[in-house]
């Protein structure tokens, strides 16, 4: 997987614009280096695909990947995750620190993450509804085929 690292040019605005979340020109700078790319005021791409999976019989439980694709061919990520406790997401942007050179690696990198989440939900010590530890596992196990599938059918 090649997955372009673009720390270094966001932490090098982020120091020479300090209030960069309110600057145009820090925007300016982003969409340039993701070689021109659409998006609003605050950095977020005006276009992309979602990607949905969710679990059969349980329509609370579901995770998206969100992917746009720049002109410079970069594609930027995004998750939302949404459980039977609640839920949480974003929209990919010119503010990501990472950029996938392919759509098949935009595609895993996120299934990757939803996973994570997911593991995170099953894992919760506090307080939580007694199935949930059972449907996080049922959606992890969800995404991992999911993963699993569309790398299949990128070998053909």
């Amino acid at each position: 997987m090649t997955v372009i690292d673009l720390s270094d040019q966001l932490d090098d605005i982020r120091r020479r614009y300090p209030e960069y979340w309110n600057s145009d020109e820090a925007v300016r700078e982003l969409q340039t280096l993701w070689g021109g790319a659409d998006c609003n005021d605050c950095g977020v791409f005006e276009r992309d695909e979602t990607i949905r999976i969710e679990i059969d019989g349980q329509k609370s439980w579901y995770g998206e990947l969100r992917i746009a694709v720049a002109p410079n061919g970069w594609h930027a990520i995004a998750t939302s995750y949404w459980y039977g406790q609640g839920g949480g997401g974003s929209s990919p942007s010119v503010w990501n620190r990472t950029a996938c050179t392919t759509r098949d690696e935009a595609v895993a990198a996120g299934i990757n993450e939803l996973i994570a989440t997911f593991e995170g939900i099953r894992d919760w010590k506090g307080y939580a509804p007694q199935n949930q530890s059972a449907l996080a596992q049922r959606m992890i196990e969800t995404l991992k085929a999911w993963l699993s599938h569309s790398r299949q059918l990128s070998l053909f």
